[in-house]
């Protein structure tokens, strides 16, 4: 059975990271077909975002474009389509906040067939974002980075 993997987390053009770790998990899956990832940042408006540059100036003119208001069933429609998800929850922009990566793992949660790795890089048990009831009921493990989840995801269901 083919399985679809969406990378959920902050997506900040003032943090690199924000894109590169998912770039990370894409290469690592590169030789295994059995595995789609959903990336939300590849696409022509996270490109646009890139190119016009970050700041706070910038993201308050990102937030009023037209047609701004497609990315929550855009990103719910990511949702459906999967059949698993690796959300990163570190805070790479304090600047901005996880709030799409938490309406995504609301939406996880109405599904719960679908398996969610949550990356953490300290103690998801004492951090007020990690540890939120409502984080922990949609989250089924953590692990510390993108690797370590991909590598998860394999052992349980790479089929040989």
């Amino acid at each position: 059975m083919k399985e679809i993997i969406y990378l959920v987390g902050q997506i900040s053009a003032d943090k690199p990271e924000t894109y590169a770790w998912r770039k990370r998990v894409i290469e690592y899956f590169k030789d295994y077909p059995q595995f789609e990832l959903i990336n939300p940042c590849g696409n022509s408006f996270n490109d646009n975002v890139l190119k016009q540059g970050g700041g706070d100036t910038y993201r308050t003119k990102v937030y009023k474009t037209k047609g701004i208001e497609l990315l929550v069933p855009k990103d719910f429609s990511y949702v459906e389509r999967s059949t698993m998800c690796i959300a990163n929850l570190n805070q790479y922009d304090s600047n901005k906040p996880l709030i799409g990566s938490f309406f995504e793992l609301a939406f996880y949660y109405t599904m719960p067939s679908k398996v969610v790795v949550g990356i953490f890089n300290g103690d998801p048990t004492t951090d007020i974002h990690t540890n939120h009831p409502f984080t922990r009921a949609a989250i089924n493990t953590w692990v510390e980075n993108e690797i370590e989840a991909a590598e998860l995801l394999r052992y349980y269901y790479e089929d040989k």
